[in-house]
């Protein structure tokens, strides 16, 4: 094929995957479900109304790339069919999705990375907002600042802050969704040097309920950024974030540390003494894997954030713990270390995982993970303990909306599979596991870990922050129009 055929035969095919839904294709009525669970009957005209209005996409249930659009990273999710796909290229694509869902009552899921566990990112009969084409990373080194649309992953703000000998603290999966991640609060394993996501977030251009575009920092909008920081999705759709950056790698160093299931015990038992007092530059994590051939395999890990010739002496006391069966510690490049946990994160799989925090620990709750860690080759199991602490709480608990800064450990429980079949069965036993441990956990939890958990549990988790959260959700978004999430519920 000459070069001039082939150019235009590539843009005819850009073009037309992404040209707005066909008006043929558009049904004289399009059956929809409301903000409220009834159902809506939405017009061929003003559907291609809307579709005229979009710069990218609007994708109906016939349209091409429905199916691959409407899947998110949690194949559990997979049967999830929304009425309406908008894809958005920008914030007036962002305002027109707002501004239709809200004049129509549609329900409203939002996607960015689409990395939501609890599925809350897709929704059946519904319109999904669908930000993940928004992708633009811009690093400012010399304000060592980073504006970033609600599309980009984590694995692309890392690589592009990295270029400049830069970072922001976020989370370990690089294919996470900076816009989710952050909006639940950001953990991740610099968070006890540079605190969470949101502790480095200055501003966002957020899109409220009513179609207006807002900018909300520390001067301009106060209590709209304070919410958005742990407040997760309640408020609208972002559509900016702008971080603070920190002059960091561009190498890390991190160990790692595998025991026999013999040792379990004993290991969990010095790793919450350890971790409870251990250097703010220490991040300290531990869990269980399971070998292909079942046997259970305890797992201590770290990452040292401070100087590289420093690390020794800090990690010295916890490479003392017990005899491992093996072991790996040394530097790293940071953005190959953020992505280490992706081959464990799949795409596609079907997932049921939760999260607690865990403050007091008590050793009896070793005994219920071990007892129930039953290996079964249709299913991978997955537990891990992380510290918070460090510069995690040394802020306020009423100082951003995510109320946990004196939250001791993170427990995350649960497992993965292929076969859709199986879910049943597994989502049981995952349920099953949880009412064992509930007894030695916190009530309250990390809301990017919410899988089922009820209203009045969202609630309790806010803690004293549930309140003030309620007055913004009154404000801003009155009628819950954005309610797939960790939901704050209006209260007129």
């Amino acid at each position: 094929m000459k070069r001039r055929a082939f150019v235009q035969s590539t843009i005819g095919a850009i073009a037309a995957a992404y040209i707005p839904t066909s008006f043929a294709r558009v049904p004289a009525e399009l059956r929809a479900i409301s903000r409220t669970g009834k159902e809506v009957v939405l017009l061929r005209a003003e559907i291609q109304e809307f579709a005229s209005s979009l710069r990218l996409a609007l994708l109906l249930p016939t349209s091409p790339r429905y199916d691959e659009t409407r899947k998110i990273w949690n194949g559990a999710w997979d049967h999830k069919r929304p009425a309406l796909i908008a894809q958005c290229l920008d914030v007036s694509d962002v305002i027109s999705a707002v501004n239709f869902a809200r004049s129509h009552d549609l329900l409203v899921a939002v996607r960015g990375g689409g990395h939501s566990i609890s599925g809350k990112s897709v929704c059946d009969g519904g319109i999904v907002i669908d930000t993940s084409p928004m992708k633009t990373v811009l690093v400012d080194p010399a304000a060592r600042k980073a504006t970033v649309e609600p599309g980009v992953l984590l694995g692309s703000l890392d690589r592009e802050a990295q270029a400049y000998g830069l970072v922001c603290p976020s989370g370990v999966v690089s294919h996470t969704g900076a816009a989710g991640l952050t909006l639940g609060g950001g953990i991740g394993i610099l968070m006890r040097k540079f605190g969470l996501t949101i502790d480095n977030l200055l501003s966002v251009d957020i899109v409220t309920a009513d179609g207006v575009l807002r900018h909300a920092s520390a001067e301009q909008n106060p209590d709209l950024y304070w919410g958005v920081r742990g407040g997760g999705g309640n408020f609208g759709v972002v559509t900016k974030f702008e971080y603070q950056l920190h002059p960091f790698g561009p190498n890390i160093v991190t160990g790692a540390m595998l025991y026999h299931p013999d040792q379990a015990k004993d290991m969990f038992n010095r790793f919450f003494e350890i971790s409870e007092n251990a250097d703010n530059q220490l991040h300290m994590f531990s869990g269980m894997l399971t070998k292909e051939s079942g046997e259970a395999v305890v797992m201590m890990g770290y990452s040292f954030s401070g100087q590289v010739d420093q690390a020794e002496s800090v990690i010295k006391p916890y490479r003392n713990m017990g005899k491992p069966i093996a072991e790996y510690v040394g530097p790293i490049n940071f953005v190959k270390q953020q992505s280490r946990a992706d081959a464990h994160n799949n795409h596609g799989r079907s997932y049921y995982i939760k999260g607690r925090h865990v403050n007091d620990y008590d050793p009896d709750m070793t005994d219920e993970i071990l007892e129930r860690w039953i290996h079964d080759p249709r299913r991978t199991n997955t537990m891990r303990i992380v510290r918070f602490g460090g510069a995690v709480a040394q802020v306020d608990n009423d100082a951003t909306a995510w109320p946990h800064r004196n939250a001791m450990w993170d427990l995350e429980v649960g497992a993965s599979w292929e076969d859709a079949d199986h879910s049943k069965e597994f989502v049981n036993w995952g349920r099953e596991y949880w009412k064992a441990l509930d007894p030695y956990t916190a009530e309250n939890f990390y809301v990017n870990e919410l899988m089922d958990e009820s209203q009045d549990k969202v609630a309790i988790s806010y803690q004293g922050n549930y309140p003030r959260l309620v007055e913004l959700k009154n404000k801003y978004d009155p009628l819950n129009l954005f309610q797939l999430n960790a939901n704050i519920k209006p209260s007129v």
